[in-house]
């Protein structure tokens, strides 16, 4: 009776490692990465943006003048509205801004003040979205009232062309946005009552803006 329980202490110990061997050790089960939310640019949006506006103004052929600046600071806001396909952004926004960039000149002795002061535009825009950040390009109507005032004048034309424009944006929270915006914009040609042929007007414009999108 000795004898067989050293013998089964001993097999129990020979044993041991083999099972030890072959038991299977299970990972737990790894957990799903967590994936950042992409932005969603759609939805409606109103903002404000300034900036810098290089106003040309050509005078008509034989005026015996130089093509002039008008070259000035301008101020506006903003509203639109977006839609979301995939990474493509499309949609519409419409604008007016407000610019300071008269020139003053004298003429036979009198002085007379030559400028804009507000322009606005309809435009539809096209983007390309890497999440927050998008790139766009955008095109559309623009009109602006150009203006000639002086001892006896007093003209005031709204004049109607085209604008187009690039610029980039970033969303720094799910409502509030930034931009930064190159547009170029012709606005045709007017003779300002003056009897004296057509002016013709272009402007180069680069604005900062901040959209609130609900």
């Amino acid at each position: 009776m000795k004898n067989l329980l050293l013998a089964s202490a001993a097999l129990a110990v020979i044993s041991a490692p083999a099972f030890a061997a072959d038991a299977v050790i299970y990972d737990p089960a790894p957990t799903a990465p967590i994936v950042a939310s992409v932005y969603d640019w759609s939805g409606a949006y109103i903002g404000i943006q300034g900036g810098y506006v290089w106003t040309d103004l050509e005078f008509p052929a034989g005026f015996g003048l130089a093509d002039e600046n008008f070259d000035g600071g301008t101020l506006g806001a903003h509203v639109g509205l977006n839609a979301q396909n995939g990474n493509l952004v499309y949609g519409v926004e419409a604008d007016i801004n407000y610019t300071w960039n008269e020139n003053e000149y004298v003429l036979f002795g009198d002085t007379y003040e030559v400028g804009t002061d507000w322009s606005g535009s309809l435009r539809g825009r096209l983007g390309y979205a890497f999440d927050r950040t998008m790139i766009y390009g955008t095109a559309g109507l623009a009109i602006t009232n150009g203006f000639v005032e002086g001892p006896g004048v007093d003209e005031s034309e709204t004049l109607t062309g085209y604008t187009v424009g690039a610029g980039v944006e970033h969303a720094f929270t799910d409502m509030i946005s930034a931009r930064v915006e190159y547009r170029y914009s012709d606005y045709g040609s007017d003779d300002f009552g003056l009897g004296l042929g057509d002016f013709d007007v272009n402007e180069h414009a680069v604005r900062v803006g901040v959209s609130f999108k609900f």
